[in-house]
């Protein structure tokens, strides 16, 4: 049987200058197999590595447009990936041969391919411990999706996992991710926008509750009066959650106080005509201590990220940054 090479070459990439510096980043590619649903090779950049103490995990960002490249290139995210011994990851766009879209499915392609990357940039960038790291994902959209199925695909690599604006077109959404106990005991962050008439807030919360009230360490944020975009709102949540995740012990996740929240129809409406909610009111307390009309919306997992989440939950207007 005939076989596409699954490795191509790995070289440096200098991209376009940023705030006025180059940056350096390894590039690496990975080809499709023939029986993959994968139409276009798969491009993976990692950001120079300027730590010499091993690699704690790989956070992978999957790229969907403008938010997630200036969010690599951020020099905030890539000074906290060096605090905290992260490699930074980027991947790129890994085409669908069934639409000019993204590939969710692990299992269709883009799960090997990822893991592949990671294999080829132990061996290119020196850091042989890449080979056998732990993955954060973190996506936008379809890439919401991707994040949520890769905790099922390779659960002993999966560390936690970040989803913004979450969700797929028909059967990809995040109603049709089915994970086991083990998948959902990964910590996972759901990022919902008030103003989304993409992914709304039903599915996404829905997605959170149902795993959430079996006993998963998950976290559900809205951002009010949001549309479908503008990650950077949320930077200071996002790195606050994974330093917080990263510091607890397997027995300490889920421990400590959970959030709570009352929500309010807006006169948006989501893809599948779903209303999307705003937050009239949030507060953190005991878990399971629900005050009449609220909702549960997980685990606080430091004082630090809990005040933030009350700070963010709490805004009104949106501070919309980095449309995609």
């Amino acid at each position: 049987m005939l076989h596409m090479r699954e490795a191509v070459v790995s070289v440096i990439l200098w991209s376009l200058p940023l705030m006025g510096q180059a940056d350096q980043a390894r590039r690496t590619v990975v080809d499709p197999l023939p029986d993959e649903e994968i139409l276009e090779p798969c491009v993976y950049q990692l950001a120079p590595v300027e730590f010499k103490d091993p690699v704690r995990a790989a956070w992978v960002i999957f790229d969907r447009g403008q938010d997630y490249l200036q969010w690599f290139h951020d020099r905030r995210v890539r000074a906290f990936a060096s605090g905290h011994r992260l490699a930074l990851i980027l991947a790129m766009h890994c085409r669908s041969k069934e639409r000019p879209d993204m590939i969710v499915l692990p299992e269709k392609g883009v799960g090997r391919a990822m893991f592949k990357a990671l294999d080829q940039f132990a061996a290119e960038a020196g850091r042989a411990e890449l080979a056998g790291a732990g993955v954060i994902a973190m996506g936008w959209s379809g890439a919401g999706s991707l994040v949520g199925r890769l905790a099922g695909y390779r659960t002993e690599r999966y560390v936690a996992g970040i989803a913004y604006a979450p969700g797929q077109y028909e059967p990809l959404g995040m109603d049709t991710i089915a994970l086991l106990e083990p998948a959902a005991r990964r910590p996972q962050l759901i990022i919902a926008n008030g103003g989304d008439g993409i992914n709304g807030t039903e599915r996404p919360y829905g997605y959170f509750r149902k795993y959430y009230e079996r006993g998963a360490p998950w976290t559900f944020v809205v951002q009010n009066r949001t549309p479908h975009c503008c990650l950077q709102n949320a930077q200071t949540l996002i790195l606050e959650w994974l330093a917080a995740v990263l510091a607890a012990d397997g027995p300490g996740l889920g421990k400590g106080e959970h959030g709570y929240m009352t929500t309010e129809v807006s006169d948006v409406t989501d893809e599948w005509k779903r209303p999307v909610f705003n937050l009239r009111s949030s507060r953190t307390g005991r878990r399971g201590i629900l005050r009449p009309g609220e909702l549960p919306a997980g685990w606080m997992p430091s004082p630090e990220f809990a005040r933030e989440w009350l700070n963010l939950t709490r805004r009104r207007t949106p501070v919309a940054v980095w449309r995609p």
